[in-house]
């Protein structure tokens, strides 16, 4: 089977660098021209199901997408973004401010609960849970799942043995409304493709953190 990992369209968070973690919003205008674009790359992709985390930002792109597609969304919680805890809804210079060590620590690539909430580790074996049951409910189908920049690359790191400091920086940042594509041959993941956005010609791309 095939799952064709999308990140939801830009907000208005993102573009003022501020953390959403399990918070935030839905999409800004631009998040969701973005959004368009994909649904319309996706109208000849052959998806037979899309699977989104509930959090506002990834549902508004995925029933956008569905719309597109006359497809409509299941949801799994566990496909939501990574928890940030108090770093949640403030931008880079109040966490440098408020939470030097953390901050410090996750700068030089420690894998630490953010504000309390979660450690990449611990994502993607929250992501991989929602996978599992992704593919036991789609054999041999291509299914859409739209999430979040930080869940899919713990994800991604997970699967090709990289989950650390190290893998995680080798790995860039996804793209907001990106495509990353795995396909399963005999229970083995195989990445087809990483942080396509050739659907977003012209757009800029902005791959920081949620």
């Amino acid at each position: 089977m095939t799952l064709l990992f999308a990140r939801h369209g830009e907000t208005a968070d993102n573009t003022n660098r501020v953390f959403q973690g399990q918070r935030g919003g839905g999409l800004s205008p631009r998040g969701r021209t973005q959004a368009q674009r994909l649904a319309a790359r996706m109208r000849t992709a052959s998806l037979d199901a899309i699977v989104a985390s509930d959090l506002e930002r990834a549902a508004e792109t995925a029933r956008i997408i569905g719309a597109a597609t006359k497809l409509v969304p299941a949801f799994d919680r566990d496909l939501r973004e990574i928890d940030v805890g108090a770093w949640s809804g403030k931008s880079y210079e109040e966490i440098k401010k408020m939470f030097p060590d953390e901050w410090a620590a996750w700068s030089a690539g420690q894998d630490i609960a953010r504000g309390g909430g979660e450690t990449y580790a611990a994502i993607a074996e929250r992501v991989a849970r929602a996978v599992s049951r992704i593919i036991a409910s789609h054999e041999n189908e291509r299914v859409l799942v739209v999430s979040h920049g930080g869940a899919v690359r713990s994800y991604i790191a997970k699967i090709l043995g990289v989950l650390g400091a190290q893998g995680m920086r080798a790995l860039s940042g996804l793209g907001n409304a990106s495509l990353t594509v795995i396909e399963i041959e005999s229970e083995r993941a195989v990445l087809r493709a990483w942080n396509d956005t050739a659907h977003l010609e012209g757009m800029s791309v902005d791959d920081r953190a949620d």
